[in-house]
C-alpha cells in the first residue's frame, strides 16, 4: 500500500523504517526472531509536494495484523524522525506502486516467457559479505524464490532453481549508483528483460508468478530498507514477445 504524504522535504528512509518497526512491535512482536527473509518492504519517494511512503506485506497473517493499523492513518499524522507528517491518503490502487494481490492470483492469466523488470531503487545482492550489483538471472529469480517459498501457502517446486540456470538476458540497460549501507558498494537501477528459451508450461507458469511477485517483494538485498524496489513491466520497444512452449508430460 502507498501512503501519500504532506511533507515539505523528502522523508529519510531510516525514519520510515523507525516508524514502521514501531508498528511491527505492536502487531507482530516476535517477528524479529524469524530467520526467514523479512515479510515486508518499505520505501519512500516522490517529488516536492508529492512524496509517498510504500509498505508491502508478503505474509497474509502479517497483513491481517497490520492493515487495521495502516488504513485508518488517512487524515492523521505519523512520526518520521522529529517530524509529524500528515497522511493525505492510504491507497491500494490508483498509484503506480499500489496494488493488492493474493498468492493464487499471481498464477492467473497468461504464462509469460519474457520477464521485463524496471529496477527503481538501487538493487544489489549479498556476496561474501559485500555488495554485488549485477542482476544475474539466477540471483534475481533466486531472491524471489526464497521469499515466495518463505511465505506462500503453496511453496514452489524444490527443483525450480535449476531452471534459473537456463534464463537468458534479452535486453539490459542499467546505471550504477553508489550506496552506503554497512559497507560502501554499488547498486544498479534501470531496465532488464529476462527470457526462458523453450520453456515448459509449468516452468513458464512458475516464473511468471515469481515475476509478478517481484512487485510486492522487491529483488535482492535490504528490500526492507528501500533497496531493490522493482516493477515488472511491459516489454520495451523493439523486443518481440515469445510464448513458444515445450510440452512437459
Amino acid at each position: 500500500m502507498v501512503l501519500l504524504l504532506e511533507a515539505e522535504t523528502r522523508p529519510e528512509q531510516r525514519h520510515v523504517q523507525g516508524w514502521f518497526y514501531g508498528l511491527l512491535r505492536q502487531a507482530a512482536p516476535g517477528l524479529h526472531e524469524n530467520p526467514a527473509p523479512p515479510p515486508f518492504t518499505t520505501a519512500v519517494g516522490g517529488g516536492k509536494g508529492r512524496y509517498w511512503l510504500r509498505v508491502t506485506l508478503l505474509d497474509e497473517a502479517l497483513y491481517s495484523s497490520l492493515s487495521p493499523l495502516l488504513y485508518p492513518l488517512a487524515g492523521k499524522s505519523i512520526r518520521l524522525g522529529k517530524e509529524a507528517v500528515p497522511v493525505r491518503a492510504v491507497l491500494h490502487e490508483g498509484h503506480y506502486l499500489a496494488a493488492l494481490s493474493t498468492y493464487p492470483r499471481l498464477f492467473q492469466g497468461v504464462a509469460e516467457h519474457d520477464y521485463p523488470f524496471r529496477f527503481l531503487s538501487p538493487t544489489f545482492f549479498k556476496r561474501k559479505g559485500g555488495h554485488y550489483p549485477l542482476p544475474e538471472p539466477k540471483l534475481v529469480f533466486g531472491s524471489l524464490y526464497e521469499r515466495f517459498r518463505s511465505y506462500s501457502p503453496a511453496p514452489p517446486p524444490a527443483g525450480l532453481p535449476e531452471v534459473f540456470e537456463r534464463i537468458t538476458l534479452r535486453k539490459l540497460n542499467l546505471r550504477s549508483k553508489a550506496i552506503e549501507h554497512e559497507t560502501r558498494g554499488v547498486g544498479v537501477t534501470g531496465n532488464a528483460v529476462y527470457h526462458l528459451p523453450k520453456a515448459g508450461n509449468e516452468e513458464a507458469r512458475w516464473l511468471t508468478a515469481l515475476w509478478r511477485f517481484s512487485f510486492f517483494s522487491g529483488v535482492g538485498a535490504k528490500t526492507s530498507m528501500g533497496f531493490g524496489l522493482v516493477r515488472p513491466g511491459p516489454l520495451p520497444k523493439g523486443v518481440q514477445r515469445d510464448r513458444k512452449t515445450t510440452h512437459q508430460g
